[in-house]
């Protein structure tokens, strides 16, 4: 009911916009983009940092289905047999006894799989520079924080096309369809076997987060959105 009566509503994607128009009976008219940025001095390649060659990583908030957790799992069940040296870094801890920690028991990952909650960014930068393949595999997304941040950090990104998934990462990244677990495993064993490809892809994931997700791009796209709604309401710059 909110909704309906603003006059001015911004959101962070095109995805965003036609859900919101269509679940929240919001004219499209008045939803405009202005899409989230990154810190892109914080999220950044180093040539300090070195690849760990079998380390994948996921920042999922674990017990959420939409994340898609458990089809990561069941693609990383997929590439054992294949790379028994694999693990997974997952940033955030499954609840005890939810459905995340079961699976993970039931298909016998708990041993190759690392665990860390409540870590500062640089801790959170460093990860994402030193692994060889990070992964968005969520079922939805409005916009997706993760994937931007890998991307910014020149990481090799694999993500499901869920949302607004496929609009943000682009060319920056392998896209699959969401919920495939055998797609997602096909594509991280491909860039797992393809160094090259993997570098050549953090670079256009710097290159399109510099073009597109920065903080200061969107700094001046709501500073004219401002500009143009006090325009319409002839207040000027009061």
């Amino acid at each position: 009911r909110v909704a309906r009566e603003l006059e001015h509503v911004v959101t962070v994607s095109e995805c965003s916009r036609h859900d919101i128009a269509r679940d929240f009976g919001v004219p499209a008219a008045r939803l405009t983009v202005v899409p989230n940025g990154v810190d892109t001095e914080v999220f950044s390649p180093s040539t300090a940092s070195v690849r760990k060659p079998l380390q994948l990583m996921v920042t999922a908030s674990a017990d959420q289905p939409l994340k898609g957790l458990a089809v990561l799992l069941r693609a990383f069940a997929m590439l054992l047999p294949s790379h028994p040296g694999l693990r997974l870094l997952m940033i955030g801890r499954p609840r005890p006894g939810g459905d995340t920690e079961r699976l993970i028991a039931r298909l016998g990952l708990g041993p190759h799989i690392d665990c860390e909650a409540g870590i500062a960014t640089t801790e959170l930068v460093r990860h994402y520079r030193e692994s060889t393949v990070v992964v968005v595999p969520s079922l939805y997304e409005g916009f997706s924080l993760p994937a931007v941040e890998a991307m910014a950090c020149g990481a090799a990104l694999v993500s499901s096309d869920g949302g607004a998934l496929a609009e943000v990462v682009g060319a920056g990244g392998v896209l699959v369809a969401a919920g495939d677990a055998s797609a997602l495993a096909a594509a991280i064993s491909a860039l797992l076997a393809d160094p090259a490809r993997r570098v050549e892809l953090g670079r256009r994931a710097r290159e399109r987060i510099l073009e597109r997700f920065c903080w200061r791009r969107a700094a001046r796209q709501m500073t004219a959105y401002y500009q143009q709604v006090l325009a319409q309401h002839g207040n000027g710059g009061s």
